[in-house]
């Protein structure tokens, strides 16, 4: 029989659990929202036998995510990848205050502040993100660019190529979590300081070219070019079905998406390429 794909979603509470769950429900995934742990086992067992459930989103609560992630890891009809929704304290307070809603924890009367709350489950959350697949920081993404990801992560099956995600992000909004390559374009010229061309970015024409005609940047691409056809090509070799490479810059608006940009059209070429401007304005 054909192993189901189950994507496993937990993480921090705030992170954004209940969008990322919108996201696979209207990617036709089968959603399971935090049904009971006691249950899964019976669940697993209803998998096996239905014809229903292919693809399955089941969100489950970081408390239960380990016990969950062991016995779903030990099926042989279950395809199990593991996402965990993070984003950073900031974020998760003023996610709280806007909503009015109360922390889990605060309910429970575990934690005696939302600090403390989230501090809590951040040491809770350690051993789950060493068995992760994928970790998505939320803390600066909107719900189309999380649904980007989740596309990029997830619609696939084993007979896809290889697949090669660029993401342009700024430094000062934080490095994405789920990189596995990344490379720091700052030491290049900044656009940032025409006036001109300083409320465009990377998707501009202007800028583009601004960036992309400088010395600095030409030796850039011709010294970073066969580092990565060796790299995609070995990381290909090995099995690996996604690669996602981050570029960074200061804000993540002109040198950061030109660069991504040009490795995207480059590499198109050859791979099945995604590219996201995850703190570009347009």
């Amino acid at each position: 029989m054909d192993r189901i794909q189950l994507v496993m979603v937990t993480g921090l509470s705030g992170a954004g659990k209940t969008s990322c769950m919108a996201v696979f429900e209207n990617l036709e995934f089968q959603c399971i929202d935090n049904a009971p742990i006691e249950l899964l086992e019976q669940f697993a067992n209803l998998l096996k036998t239905s014809k229903e459930y292919t693809k399955v989103a089941y969100a489950v609560k970081l408390k239960d995510a380990l016990q969950a992630a062991r016995i779903l890891s030990n099926l042989d009809w279950i395809d199990l990848s593991i996402l965990f929704l993070d984003a950073n304290d900031d974020v998760l307070l003023k996610r709280y205050k806007q909503s009015r809603r109360s922390h889990p924890l605060l309910i429970s009367e575990r934690a005696a502040s939302l600090q403390e709350a989230i501090e809590f489950e951040r040491e809770l959350a350690k051993p789950v993100l060493r068995i992760s697949n994928k970790v998505i920081d939320t803390s600066m993404m909107k719900t189309n660019k999380l649904q980007q990801l989740i596309e990029d992560y997830y619609l696939h099956s084993e007979t896809d190529p290889f697949r090669i995600s660029f993401i342009s992000f700024g430094y000062k909004h934080g490095i994405p979590k789920d990189l596995d390559l990344m490379f720091d374009v700052r030491f290049l010229p900044n656009p940032f300081y025409v006036d001109e061309l300083r409320e465009q970015t990377g998707n501009d024409k202007a800028v583009y070219d601004y960036v992309m005609e400088k010395p600095e940047t030409q030796e850039f691409v011709e010294v970073l070019t066969p580092t990565l056809d060796y790299l995609f090509k070995n990381f290909e070799q090995e099995g690996r079905m996604h690669l996602v490479v981050g570029i960074g810059c200061t804000g993540g608006q002109h040198r950061s998406v030109t660069l991504t940009n040009y490795f995207a059209d480059h590499y198109a070429k050859i791979y099945q390429v995604h590219r996201l401007h995850r703190d570009a304005d347009h």
